[in-house]
């Protein structure tokens, strides 16, 4: 016979729990008495009619340690829920206590279920005994306050309901409390527990901008998942807090505003520098994303200038849209800093040689020059000829291509310059030019337009493995400044790598030669893209094409934007052409105003460019060209050209970087020497001679090798 719902019925059962460890100076025959009894799970339970649920009792002393005693379960309803000896619940009755095997349902309610240990009971946890749930629907809840948004502001909230349903029949009312879960954490709280919410309802919090789907569960069925969306950021602005001193220190403050006009804050922005060496942003790499609302830039004391940006970049902020939603800020801060010291800060200068070519049993070396002294370090043996000499934005790796070898032999070297002494690894299954490396040095492009098919590969530092991808042709490329995208130029193929979409392609109407993206991240602006064309400028969030810029008989070969953001310069022999950039970024698609070129002759004929070095402050581009004695210089403030002469007969230069500050130039040149130039004083001050030739053999056997790869370590 079983007892009424209002009749509480000790079922005594005792089952013993084996835990870790035992305690406690008090106790009760031999078992000590213990500080605290719970029941897992220790809330609510709901159970279809003749479900069983398993519970587990965790047993502590009065220090927290683990205790094994004996147990005795309680229902205060044993018409609807019964708990046997190893702490089985049932829906309805069991057949035996101590040997458990048939729950024979009974009717739906509620019971109450406790645990107890030498007198010390848990809490109750609550059973609610129900029809089976067969569905259950979430929904807004219709009697709030109606809004034509379709998302919610950060720290905004929307309340949701649920109902359970029984073969068509709600039995909302039996189920007892839903729980509620979002896909993604990160951009919706959710809180069934909020003020004036009845039982099946739930408080959804905008937290970071994204979009995720969030869903009901009870009796172990799930609603169908719903869309909630923390409105996008739409505009990002960004102010200097005081003043930034002349190591490029201060602090910036970011104005982040969302799609339905509300300033937002505690949102995640990367900020990113143009050039770490000069100023950081703190983190390992270009960027660092942080939502504490403020960034303190650090000066490097290397001089030189560096353009600070912010962004939302996905999947830390506008998370979940796809396509990816970056958006980028409406403006620039450009740092400029002093060199803290009167003699130049420490930095390396790295130097090695496409020379050994397939020559057998010819090695390449690469040697290090410590700068301002101009000493030259022990060289370091690389694993195949280099094509190609790149490094990452913190300066601990560089990375130097090669062609294929004979049955994979040859493959990307990575050299590591953080370690004494450095050290070089290589990848046999990634053959060909480094093209780019993403600026938080995750990322690496190289691309290989020897080998059949021709190939691109995307090298991931972290994991050393690579992803590749079937393009012929690929010679330039270049990672927007958060380095969630990649552009990449083949002829008259533009394609877009990012981290998260998938590779996106693009035919232009003419060939492009070079990309660069403007340093607040929009924009990225290729050599050439359309007929008569300079320019042509596409945008970064949607990869849409933004405006062309027209120039008549020009034949871009190399483009670069310059460090504030609103000028662009292009290599279009025997001109190099300028044109101010007006952008102002919101949404997407962001729109973008572009000047009329202005041309200016170099005075040196038709040429070709082999490099085009722009100083970090904007002031000054450099141009190696193929066959002069001279590096060619365009002063972009004064809009003068002149030329710095490499000392000696019929030299030539060959490749050639610039320092942090922009004061000295490195060339390596046809001699065979390195040359300093003072960019001062326009002038070459020092030639430096390598100890032994680059290109060696066995024993002291060593091959004439010309230095033509150089690059200063960040």
């Amino acid at each position: 016979m079983r007892g009424s719902a209002s009749l509480f019925l000790i079922l005594a059962v005792v089952l013993t729990l084996f835990a870790a460890g035992c305690g406690g100076s008090s106790s009760t025959g031999s078992f000590a008495i213990p500080a605290t009894v719970a029941l897992v799970p220790g809330v609510n339970v709901s159970l279809d009619l003749g479900k069983t649920q398993t519970l587990t009792v965790l047993i502590t002393d009065r220090n927290g340690k683990s205790l094994v005693e004996p147990v005795t379960f309680s229902s205060s309803n044993s018409a609807v829920a019964t708990v046997s000896s190893n702490g089985t619940i049932c829906a309805g009755s069991w057949n035996s206590l101590t040997s458990p095997q048939i729950c024979t349902p009974g009717p739906t309610g509620t019971a109450l279920i406790t645990a107890s240990a030498q007198g010390v009971t848990s809490p109750p946890l609550t059973i609610y005994v129900h029809q089976h749930v067969d569905s259950v629907v979430a929904s807004l809840l219709p009697t709030q306050p109606p809004s034509t948004a379709p998302c919610v502001s950060k720290g905004l909230t929307a309340n949701y309901q649920a109902h359970a349903f029984s073969g068509g029949t709600d039995i909302t009312n039996t189920v007892g409390p839903f729980t509620w879960n979002p896909l993604n954490v990160q951009v919706v709280t959710l809180n069934p527990n909020a003020l004036g919410l009845l039982s099946g309802q739930v408080q959804a919090t905008g937290n970071v901008p994204g979009t995720t789907k969030i869903f009901a569960s009870i009796g172990g069925t799930n609603s169908v998942p719903i869309d909630f969306v923390t409105c996008p950021v739409q505009s990002i602005s960004i102010s200097v807090s005081g003043t930034l001193d002349s190591s490029g220190s201060g602090t910036l403050v970011p104005t982040v505003v969302d799609s339905q006009g509300v300033t937002i804050t505690g949102v995640p922005i990367s900020w990113c520098s143009s050039n770490r060496s000069s100023v950081s942003v703190g983190g390992s790499g270009n960027c660092n994303t942080t939502d504490s609302g403020t960034l303190a830039l650090v000066g490097g004391g290397n001089g030189g200038s560096a353009a600070i940006t912010a962004a939302c970049t996905p999947d830390s902020c506008n998370i979940g849209f796809r396509p990816s939603l970056p958006i980028y800020s409406k403006n620039v801060v450009v740092a400029a800093t002093t060199q803290s010291s009167s003699v130049a800060p420490t930095a390396n200068v790295w130097v090695t040689s496409t020379g050994c070519g397939t020559t057998d049993g010819c090695f390449t070396t690469v040697f290090p020059i410590s700068t301002p002294t101009d000493t030259v370090g022990v060289p370091i043996l690389l694993p195949a000829t280099p094509n190609s000499l790149l490094f990452n934005s913190a300066g601990t790796m560089a990375f130097l291509g090669t062609d294929q070898g004979l049955q994979g032999t040859r493959g990307l070297a990575e050299l590591t310059t953080s370690t004494t002494p450095a050290s070089v690894a290589q990848f046999t299954s990634v053959t060909g030019k480094v093209l780019a490396v993403s600026g938080d040095g995750t990322k690496v492009i190289v691309s290989d337009t020897v080998a059949s098919p021709n190939q691109v590969y995307v090298f991931d530092t972290g994991t050393s493995t690579a992803t590749t991808f079937p393009i012929t042709g690929a010679t330039a490329a270049d990672f927007s400044p958060d380095s969630l995208k990649a552009f990449i130029v083949a002829g008259n193929k533009l394609y877009i790598y990012s981290k998260i979409d998938a590779l996106q392609t693009v035919t232009l109407s003419a060939p492009a030669a070079d990309v660069s993206f403007l340093p607040e991240g929009a924009f990225a602006y290729l050599a050439g893209g359309a007929p008569a064309a300079l320019s042509t400028a596409y945008r970064t969030c949607d990869n849409s094409l933004a405006d062309t810029v027209s120039l008549a008989n020009a034949t871009p070969t190399i483009i670069r934007a310059l460090t504030n953001s609103t000028q662009v310069l292009a290599v279009a022999s025997p001109n190099v052409s300028l044109f101010n950039v007006t952008t102002s970024p919101t949404g997407c698609p962001p729109s973008v105003t572009n000047d009329q070129p202005k041309s200016f002759n170099l005075g040196q004929g038709q040429f070709t460019a082999k490099q085009l070095l722009l100083d970090s402050n904007g002031n000054r581009a450099y141009i190696v060209p193929n066959t002069s004695s001279s590096i060619l210089v365009f002063d972009i403030t004064a809009q003068t050209s002149s030329a710095i002469a490499l000392a000696g007969s019929g030299v030539t230069a060959l490749s050639a970087t610039l320092n942090a500050s922009g004061t000295s130039l490195y060339v390596a040149a046809s001699d065979g020497l390195i040359h300093v130039l003072d960019t001062q004083v326009n002038s070459d001050v020092k030639q430096i001679t390598l100890p032994n030739s680059i290109c060696v053999g066995g024993g002291t056997i060593t091959f004439p090798c010309t230095p033509d790869l150089i690059a200063f370590q960040p």
